[in-house]
């Protein structure tokens, strides 16, 4: 399961860097932002994600290969906290004007959770590695609740920032289909970019909140249990199709912005005032 996930990463890296190189550059017209942190911030999340499934499978066949199980363990937490510090990078960076539409303490306790949670994840993975590397046998229970205390924190974190951004995004959506048919066409191009970024963030909440609970579950029912394996390859399997969908996102955004261009071509052709609303900064 692991190796074929991290096989299938492969291709979907390819195509999200051709993309970014070839399909954007081409049609940019400011010129190439091939380096900009939405693509930066996408791509690494895609090339953790590969990263995590491959260290999975190395661990899980850590005797024939004979690698230190220890050190997959170490490095497949780290790919897997690195792809959920990119997931809540590249969520606030894209949603962030969707939220400050309204303002209030939801935007300040997701910008909050933005800012810590490197901190919280550095935590989790030093106190991951105190446990595998340096504690002895008595001080293993101590650590082993640290680890758990962390996790919790971080998932708690997590869990929270994506709630918030979920009730965002249903907010928009149905404000947005209410007012539907009395928006002025200066605004109509923002909400377009909204929608898809709304739309397709919303499944992404729910996809990261299923996978967040399925990894508390394997937590649960311990390491030994013969079920934490399945829970933690469908756990992956969700955060793995989360990736898709964002890069779904990218491309629906793209085909969003080259209709608008085409629009002020025709409008220009035909003599009509191109509307010009700039939104791609925020967005």
């Amino acid at each position: 399961m692991h190796g074929t996930l991290s096989a299938a990463g492969i291709p979907e890296l390819a195509y999200l860097a051709y993309f970014i190189t070839c399909v954007e550059r081409r049609s940019g017209k400011d010129g190439p932002h091939i380096f900009s942190w939405f693509n930066v911030i996408l791509f690494c999340f895609g090339l953790s994600l590969a990263a995590m499934h491959a260290f999975a499978a190395v661990s899980f066949y850590e005797q024939p290969l004979r690698f230190d199980a220890l050190v997959a363990v170490t490095l497949g937490n780290l790919s897997y906290c690195r792809c959920e510090l990119m997931y809540v990078w590249y969520t606030w960076l894209r949603s962030k004007a969707i939220l400050n539409l309204k303002g209030g303490i939801r935007y300040r306790v997701s910008a909050a959770i933005v800012v810590i949670s490197p901190g919280i994840y550095s935590i989790q993975l030093a106190i991951l590695c105190l446990h595998l590397y340096w504690a002895n046998e008595s001080q293993k229970p101590a650590t082993l609740a640290a680890i758990f205390v962390s996790s919790t924190i971080c998932g708690l974190a997590i869990i929270l920032f994506d709630c918030i951004m979920l009730l965002a995004y249903i907010s928009f959506l149905r404000e947005n289909q209410l007012d539907n048919t009395t928006q002025q066409s200066k605004s109509m191009r923002t909400s377009d970019r909204f929608s898809i970024i709304a739309t397709y963030g919303k499944w992404s909440c729910v996809l990261l909140l299923c996978a967040l609970v399925v990894f508390g579950s394997s937590a649960v029912v311990g390491y030994e249990s013969e079920y934490r394996n399945l829970l933690e390859s469908f756990c992956y399997s969700l955060l793995h199709i989360n990736f898709l969908i964002l890069v779904g996102m990218k491309v629906a955004l793209h085909l969003c912005d080259s209709r608008e261009e085409q629009e002020d071509l025709l409008a220009r052709k035909y003599g009509s005032a191109p509307i010009a609303v700039n939104v791609t900064s925020q967005l």
